[in-house]
């Protein structure tokens, strides 16, 4: 990987630490769901500074080229994400609907429609 590229990628990471942060600080993105995209960031920080890691990783896992086995990790990876995210859009569709139930079930009890 070439220093132009390096220094690009390492731009971009901290423009998404930096982005991570300040969602956070407005709060539009839980600490929780913050702290994952900033390890996940740190990851691809350490990964370009230090691209022998991943090519030896690579190379012990049996894959022909390291940005295969990449490629391999950040969909297992977005998998996983999206799982998450369903797992909690059905909490929150469960909440909503007990809060419906029970609104419904107030308004009834105080003579309201």
């Amino acid at each position: 990987m070439n220093l132009k590229l390096r220094i690009f990628l390492i731009l971009l990471v901290i423009i998404g630490i930096y982005l991570v942060i300040k969602t956070i600080s407005q709060k539009k993105l839980s600490m929780r769901y913050g702290m994952y995209w900033t390890i996940i960031f740190i990851i691809m920080l350490l990964l370009i500074m230090f691209p022998s890691i991943i090519e030896n990783i690579s190379k012990f896992c049996g894959f022909e080229e390291a940005p295969n086995m990449l490629f391999l990790i950040s969909i297992f990876i977005l998998f996983y994400i999206i799982f998450r995210l369903y797992i909690t859009v059905s909490r929150v569709q469960e909440i909503n609907k007990r809060l419906v139930q029970e609104i419904s079930i107030l308004k009834k009890e105080n003579g309201k429609k």
